[in-house]
């Protein structure tokens, strides 16, 4: 019994590939539910970029109405901020389909040619 079997040491390394194989896959997998892309199907796409929309305007305009009857003006507020909301609903469906994701301030394409160096 004390002999070492060199038919057990190959399939050791077999089920050691495996594992290491089966570990690969795995963190393929936990990259690709990281990655916020688009959602799957043109139903899903329509509506995000549909509730991205509707939603800032929304917002923006309660939040407007909102401040107008607290300072009692006119829909100034209303009227400004309704387009703050649209604009960001705007940026929030550029950033879904260019894949910045919630990415904020200035990107790799926006640096000068000369800080590269």
């Amino acid at each position: 019994m004390s002999e070492q079997d060199p038919d057990g040491d190959s399939r050791l390394a077999l089920i050691e590939r495996r594992i290491s194989e089966m570990q690969g896959r795995q963190n393929k997998g936990e990259k690709k539910k990281v990655d916020q892309g688009l959602p799957v199907g043109i139903g899903a796409i329509v509506g995000r970029v549909a509730s991205e929309l509707v939603a800032g305007a929304v917002v923006g305009a309660f939040m407007g109405w909102m401040l107008d009857n607290w300072l009692g003006t006119s829909p100034l507020f209303l009227v400004l901020l309704f387009f703050l909301g649209a604009m960001a609903g705007m940026l929030n469906v550029w950033r879904m389909f260019s894949g910045r994701g919630l990415a904020v301030g200035y990107f790799d394409e926006h640096r000068d040619s000369s800080a590269k160096e």
